[in-house]
C-alpha cells in the first residue's frame, strides 16, 4: 500500500465510523424529535405511522448521500420506477447491512419485515414503533399486518433469507415471505443486490474497509406472478414457492455479481 492509497484507507475507517456515529445517534434522537409533531397532527394510528414511514424514507435517503459524500460509496440501480408503485411485496437477497437503509430510501411509503431483536437495537427501535415495521415474531399475526400494509398501499420489504447473505453459498430462505405472498395473493417485485468490493456482510466487522469505494448495486427485476402457487393448499403452494424463490435469488445474484453459480 502506497502513501496515496493508506491516506485514502486512513480517511475511509474514519469516514466509516463517522457514518456509524451518525446513524447510531440519528436513531435515538430523530424518533424523539419526531413524537410531538407525529401526535400533534390530525389523524390516527394510521395517519401517524404514515408520516413516520415518510420521515424514515427522507433521513435514509439523506444519510445514503452522506455516505456518498464522504467518498465510502455509491450505487447505481436498474428499474427504480417499478419500486413507485403502491402495495408492493418487494423481496431481496441481503449481502450488507445497508440494503435495507438503501430500499427504504428508494421507496417513499415503505414497511419492512424485521428481526425482533432489532427492537432492543437504540439505533431502530424508535423507528420500528413509530413506523409501525413488523416484526418476524408475530406468529400468524404477521400475516395479517402484511395484509393491512399491503392493503393501504405500503410497500412491504423482506428479505427471506432471514439475515445477509453469506458469499458464494446457495441462497437458504425462511417460508414467511412465501406465505405472505400466497396468502394476501401478491405478486412479488423482486430486488437483486451486490455489493463491489463486498462491505458488511456476515462475514465483516464494520472496521473491515475496503481497499477502494464501494458500488452497490440494485436490479428491480419483472414482477414473479404467484398465481401459478395459489392453485393448491396455501401451506404446499408456500413450499413450493420458496423451493422456487431460493433458485431464482441463488441464480440472479450470481449471475448479477459475476460469480460462478453453485452446483
Amino acid at each position: 500500500m502506497n502513501a496515496g492509497q493508506r491516506a485514502s484507507w486512513l480517511w475511509r475507517i474514519f469516514a466509516t465510523a463517522l457514518a456509524c456515529a451518525v446513524f447510531g445517534i440519528g436513531g435515538v434522537v430523530a424518533p424523539v424529535l419526531a413524537i410531538p409533531p407525529l401526535f400533534l397532527l390530525p389523524g390516527g394510528r394510521e395517519k401517524r405511522q404514515l408520516r413516520a414511514r415518510r420521515m424514515v424514507h427522507g433521513l435514509f435517503h439523506a444519510f445514503v448521500h452522506f455516505m456518498r459524500a464522504l467518498g465510502l460509496l455509491t450505487w447505481r440501480i436498474e428499474g427504480k420506477k417499478k419500486l413507485q408503485r403502491p402495495g408492493l411485496l418487494i423481496l431481496a437477497n441481503h449481502p450488507t447491512l445497508l440494503d435495507v437503509v438503501f430500499l427504504v430510501a428508494f421507496v417513499p411509503n415503505a414497511t419492512c419485515m424485521v428481526k425482533s431483536s432489532l427492537r432492543n437495537n437504540l439505533a431502530m427501535r424508535g423507528f420500528i414503533k413509530l413506523s409501525g415495521y413488523i416484526t418476524n415474531d408475530e406468529g400468524q399475526d404477521f400475516i395479517a399486518s402484511a395484509r393491512n400494509a399491503l392493503g393501504a398501499g405500503s410497500a412491504l420489504i423482506i428479505f427471506p433469507e432471514g439475515t445477509r447473505t453469506r458469499m458464494d453459498e446457495p441462497i437458504s430462505l425462511q417460508r414467511g415471505a412465501a406465505n405472505i405472498a400466497v396468502r394476501c395473493g401478491v405478486d412479488i417485485t423482486p430486488v437483486i443486490i451486490h455489493s463491489s468490493p463486498p462491505t458488511l456482510g456476515k462475514e465483516h466487522k464494520w472496521y473491515h474497509i475496503p481497499d477502494r469505494p464501494v458500488v452497490i448495486s440494485f436490479s428491480v427485476r419483472e414482477d414473479i406472478p404467484i398465481a401459478p402457487f395459489t392453485t393448491q393448499a396455501a401451506a404446499l403452494g408456500s413450499r413450493k414457492l420458496t423451493n422456487f424463490l431460493e433458485k431464482y435469488f441463488t441464480r440472479e445474484s450470481q449471475a448479477y455479481g459475476g460469480r460462478k453459480p453453485q452446483k
